[in-house]
């Protein structure tokens, strides 16, 4: 039998069962995907709400949420480890971790003080 032939009596079969039982299973799968991928997406929307950017309302890739909540983490653990509320990780890497980058939190409360060092030379 030609590969039209095969075609037309499997479609035939198809039609005269209703749905057959492979057809249903994928409609089934298919469905348990769009839901968990709906679920790890409402996850990841809790997550990047609870991380600060700037600015606030900016998107983030799925990767960027998990990189940044990384650094978040270790941003808060470094305030409680230096009691320090505004740029932890300068002091925990002043003292023990000279070799640890800064975390972008502190990273940017550093670029921002730059900046604003510099327009204030400009004015005087």
């Amino acid at each position: 039998m030609d590969n039209l032939s095969q075609y037309s009596q499997g479609w035939e079969q198809f039609v005269q069962h209703g749905t057959s039982t492979p057809v249903k299973q994928r409609c089934q799968a298919n469905a348990r995907e769009r839901d968990r991928t709906q679920n790890v997406n409402m996850a990841f929307n809790a997550l990047r709400l609870l991380i600060p950017t700037e600015p606030p309302d900016r998107k983030l890739s799925k990767i960027e949420v998990l990189r940044l909540a990384g650094s978040y983490i270790t941003h808060l653990d470094n305030q409680l480890y230096t009691g320090d509320m505004e740029r932890p990780c300068l002091n925990h890497n002043d003292f023990d971790h000279k070799n640890t980058p800064l975390c972008t939190f502190c990273w940017s409360s550093v670029k921002k003080e730059k900046s604003t060092a510099a327009r204030t030379n400009e004015y005087y």
